[in-house]
């Protein structure tokens, strides 16, 4: 509600603390930045310019236009519409009465000075429209300004800079305070008397916050009010509230404003209850729940100014604390408690309750919470635990507990001597048959666990777990596959070797050796290691032959069949030994023909051949052979007179032949 201009006038007169105007002042607030020039009437008209606070100025200040003010006003009618038109700039000016206006101009004309103008002098409102101030409603919350003032001049010359202080927006809180002095209620009307400490004479407006007590915030209430004024010039502030329910008890807190919109400190809290003399119900004065475990119920207290024309007190409930209120019980007049027994522990409820008068019946009361603490024991097991395990999932089933069950817990452990841990969130009850799903890539490889499943009731205590169950480990569908496959020659047999591929993969159990000999196309299986293999990444095969070649791989295996994929291939192949030529060979015509003779090589060849030719030959020609342990032979075929060339092959039992020897002539005598 706006200050009447009655009001306003009467209270300005007895506030007489005569604040005089000081020239070139800024006044900051949240609806803007008042300037004020002189106090001196029928004065010339000003430019006023603006400057940011904060922003960069190192250069030339970036002065910005605000306004030119108007020339004094004319006439009482040309005063009332600049009044008129300035009550759109601030929710706190006011239109103007045409009749005090026209009183105001009259003094106005005659008047020198501001001071002279009493209450007028400070508003303002009246001073802008007399052409002695501006509000500055174009500022942003926040920033810092500084303002210069000079006259308008017709001629030319240096213009004479006024600056009044830097102001802030929004400006501080006003020094004036406020204390409730008294208050009454009939169940129709709430008023309430308070008394401004340092009252001052730019006071504009009231702001009246109320709550509905213990229940909701403040927030603006559509009061009225109105000053008074007291004894030894002291002055009252009174609200009327027209707008209180009946048997409601209420809060109420009061802030006042200048006219910038500046505010005081709060007064202090009034709480009353808005109830007439001849309906009266007591007061609940206090209200509050305490979990009850011996008698396993939730006691609800409470207490009252008095029992006076009080008939029975009703006690409601909700589970939801906005809506959903039951009554669940009403009690005497004089009882005090009362004990809610159709609760589940550990669950919350809502209270709050009703007083039924003689006259009348209470509004309901604050609302409070109430939780009955765990106090039942979970005794029972669940039974039945079954695991299936299904496309990589295991599927728990189970038979409840008993009725008193909230939910089930899975747990596990990795090994028959770990203690079971939590693995699953609650699971709620919700039938005769409950279930619950793990999928196996959430556990980890290699390792078989033991599970269990236990009830939580209502009191949220846990029960005994039921018998185990136990799944199988689970190993990766694909090994490491061996690497850096290398052959090292030791004699008479190959040596295979690779990297260890356990030290990375731990589910390896063994390898796999597979070889392929000569031109055969398919590898064949040579070697599986057991778990008393010592040989761990190496393979030593006896039964491979000189001159043949040998490709060979290696596969990891492990588990349940899985198997790595084949290493890259590595060969063997070691050269046989050369077939050594005899030596020393010697050949003699004797009259039973041509006697060969020879040394035999350091290694016994399986036999010797003969060759034989003359330099008509085109080829030599085989004319006999021997066993490799005979050392001569007897070409009793030789004709005497011609001149032959021998020559020895010995050749082995794989029918290989080392090199001729150099032939040797014949010498007939």
């Amino acid at each position: 509600m706006k200050i009447s201009t009655y009001i306003i006038a009467a209270f300005f007169i007895l506030l007489t603390a005569q604040a005089k105007a000081q020239q070139a002042q800024a006044t900051a607030g949240p609806y803007g930045v008042f300037i004020q020039f002189e106090k001196l009437l029928h004065g010339p008209q000003y430019v006023i310019e603006r400057l940011l606070i904060g922003t960069n100025n190192a250069g030339t200040p970036d002065w910005k236009p605000v306004c030119t003010t108007e020339k004094p006003p004319r006439s009482a009618a040309d005063l009332i519409a600049r009044l008129t038109i300035l009550s759109r700039k601030n929710p706190l000016y006011e239109i103007p009465n045409d009749s005090l206006t026209t009183l105001l101009y009259a003094s106005y004309r005659i008047l020198s000075s501001v001071d002279s103008l009493g209450t007028y002098g400070s508003n303002p409102q009246y001073l802008e429209a007399l052409g002695l101030g501006y509000l500055d409603t174009d500022v942003q919350q926040g920033k810092r300004y500084d303002y210069r003032i000079r006259q308008l001049k017709t001629a030319g010359g240096n213009a004479v800079y006024h600056n009044p202080a830097t102001v802030s927006v929004p400006g501080s809180t006003m020094a004036t305070t406020l204390k409730s002095v008294s208050h009454t209620a009939n169940g129709k009307v709430v008023r309430i008397k308070y008394h401004i400490k340092k009252a001052r004479p730019d006071i504009s407006g009231v702001r009246v916050m109320r709550s509905v007590y213990a229940q909701t915030d403040f927030s603006d209430c559509p009061a009225e009010w109105s000053f008074r004024k007291g004894s030894k010039d002291s002055l009252f502030l009174e609200i009327t509230d027209n707008n209180a329910r009946r048997k409601m008890l209420y809060s109420y807190v009061v802030f006042l404003k200048d006219f910038l919109g500046n505010e005081s400190a709060a007064s202090d809290t009034v709480t009353l209850a808005n109830l007439s003399p001849q309906e009266e119900l007591p007061t609940v004065t206090d209200i509050h729940t305490k979990s009850e475990e011996n008698y396993d119920a939730i006691g609800v207290s409470w207490k009252l100014a008095s029992t006076n024309n009080l008939r029975a007190v009703e006690i409601w409930r909700s589970e939801d604390y906005d809506s959903g209120y039951k009554l669940i019980a009403t009690a005497a007049a004089t009882d005090s408690v009362y004990y809610d027994q159709s609760v589940e522990p550990v669950k919350g409820y809502y209270y709050q309750i009703k007083l039924n008068g003689v006259y009348d019946r209470s509004f309901e009361s604050v609302r409070v919470s109430g939780m009955l603490k765990a106090n039942r024991q979970a005794l029972l097991k669940p039974s039945n635990l079954t695991l299936t395990e299904i496309n990589d999932t295991l599927y728990f089933r189970w038979q409840p507990a008993d009725y008193d069950t909230h939910g089930y817990y899975i747990y596990n452990a990795s090994s028959e001597s770990d203690s079971l841990q939590q693995y699953s969130d609650v699971i709620l009850a919700s039938g005769s048959s409950l279930s619950f799903q793990v999928p196996l890539n959430k556990l980890a490889m290699g390792t078989g666990y033991r599970w269990a499943v236990a009830a939580i009731n209502t009191s949220y205590n846990i029960g005994p777990t039921s018998d185990p169950v136990y799944s199988q480990p689970r190993y990766p569908d694909r090994l490491a596959t061996p690497l850096n496959p290398e052959m090292l020659y030791h004699e008479g047999h190959a040596f295979l070797v690779w990297e260890n591929m356990k030290d990375i993969d731990p589910y390896i159990i063994g390898y796999t050796v597979e070889r392929r000999t000569g031109d055969e196309k398919a590898f064949k299986e040579i070697y599986k290691q057991t778990i008393d293999d010592k040989s761990r990444n190496g393979f030593e095969d006896f039964l491979v032959k000189d001159g043949e070649t040998y490709s060979y791989r290696i596969k990891a295996f492990g588990m349940d069949g899985k198997a790595s994929a084949f290493s890259p291939e590595t060969t063997y192949y070691k050269e046989l030994p050369p077939v050594l030529p005899a030596r020393g060979l010697n050949v003699i015509a004797t009259n039973k023909g041509v006697r060969i003779a020879w040394d035999a090589p350091l290694k016994i060849p399986e036999k010797v051949v003969i060759y034989r030719y003359t330099e008509k030959t085109v080829a030599s020609k085989v004319i006999g052979s021997v066993t490799g342990q005979t050392a001569e032979f007897i070409d009793k075929y030789a004709t005497p007179g011609i001149g032959y060339y021998y020559s020895l092959v010995t050749v082995e039992a794989d029918k290989r032949e080392s090199a001729p020897t150099d032939p040797v002539r014949v010498e007939w005598r």
